[in-house]
């Protein structure tokens, strides 16, 4: 992975190789932003090019043999740490699911936490970084570089980790071996130990631009017309996998317009003494009969929508990402959508993600969701 492939970040990519050519790298750094912009794929290009051994002045050369393993994921002084779902097995690490994780960071390097998820738990449960994974660390710190400069060590959602292996890595994390470089990529970091946080230099990530999405979009499906990629870039929000998600799936992302239109018809009417129970009860039905994940991306639909109909009636426009459809809709319930319904119905599709993350009922979920919104006309 080279810094020519991330898209956009030209200034954190700027930042990064001035500080490797200065010799001035940190032993810990702290990857922080919005989901879907790049901190994974750019913390790989990072290393690959301080153990490059041709690099120029903006970039890894990408022909000598590090360069070659790292673009197979497979250098030996290059360690990443992510989450896991052990299942029933007494103990697990991240080791035992290295070929997994490299095929799918090779395959697609912008993803949704979600899409790993679903590979490597299934549905099953919440993968984690366990406790064994503290003392996996320390084991490979304490073997000298095999032929690069620089071990790296990645820690994917250090978020994740179980409160056992945030604290025993503690200590490596202050003070780690000579040309140690841990590279931590975090969406969460509120969550993360202080005392971790204290130890890192951070690095925000901002979000995407509309012109970067764009022209990675039209280089990588030119299949696709022009509409259709600016539709997806709209739906964005200046996350990489979200546009991709968006052309890729636009019918799925026609089914989230239409259920939340639906449920909003439904619970105007039955706010009105209308005979619509019944309909109400089947909606939820239908989505209670959704993957997980599926569940979870309309309700992430359900937040954006609202959050930017409220916008583009505060007359807000140019913050808001609604296609042509969502503004005509968005137009027609302007006048039901006051500041204090858009806060409320905003915590209604908030508390319905939150117990969805902790599996809770999907059925008793959405048949909540969708009374609580009849209050509000």
């Amino acid at each position: 992975m080279t810094f020519a492939e991330i898209v956009g970040q030209t200034f954190i990519k700027q930042r990064l190789t001035y500080i490797a050519r200065q010799e001035k790298i940190p032993h810990a750094l702290l990857f922080t932003g919005p989901e879907g912009v790049g901190k994974l794929a750019t913390a790989i290009a990072f290393a690959q090019y301080i153990n490059c051994h041709k690099p120029h002045n903006d970039d890894s050369c990408n022909t000598c043999s590090s360069c070659h393993k790292y673009n197979h994921l497979i250098h030996p002084d290059l360690h990443f740490v992510f989450p896991i779902y052990k299942g029933n097995k007494t103990s697990a690490v991240c080791d035992d699911f290295i070929n997994d994780w490299r095929d799918f960071v090779l395959t697609r390097p912008y993803f949704k936490s979600s899409d790993w998820y679903q590979i490597v738990a299934e549905d099953k449960g919440q993968p984690i970084i366990y406790a064994d994974e503290s003392l996996e660390i320390i084991n490979k710190l304490s073997v000298k570089n095999y032929e690069a400069k620089y071990k790296v060590i990645v820690i994917y959602q250090p978020e994740r980790m179980h409160t056992a292996t945030a604290n025993k890595i503690l200590k490596v994390l202050e003070e780690p071996p000579a040309y140690t470089v841990f590279i931590l990529i975090s969406s969460n970091p509120e969550l993360l130990l202080p005392t971790i946080v204290s130890r890192c230099q951070i690095v925000k990530f901002p979000l995407l631009d509309d012109v970067s999405i764009s022209q990675y979009l039209k280089e990588k499906y030119p299949q696709h017309k022009e509409h259709e990629i600016h539709q997806a870039v709209i739906l964005a929000g200046g996350s990489l996998p979200h546009a991709i998600q968006a052309l890729e799936n636009q019918n799925a992302t026609q089914e989230f317009f239409n259920w939340y239109v639906q449920i909003f018809r439904l619970a105007f009417e039955v706010a009105r003494n209308k005979p619509r129970r019944d309909e109400m009860i089947k909606w939820a039905s239908t989505l209670a009969g959704l993957s997980k994940e599926q569940q979870k991306d309309f309700i992430l639909y359900a937040l954006r929508f609202t959050r930017d109909h409220f916008l583009n009636q505060a007359s807000l426009k140019s913050l808001t990402f609604l296609t042509k459809e969502e503004q005509d809709f968005s137009e027609k319930f302007a006048r039901f959508i006051t500041f204090p319904t858009a806060q409320a119905l905003y915590k209604y599709f908030s508390d319905a993600l939150y117990h969805l993350e902790r599996n809770g009922n999907a059925k008793i979920i959405f048949t909540d969701l969708a009374f609580l919104l009849t209050r509000h006309f």
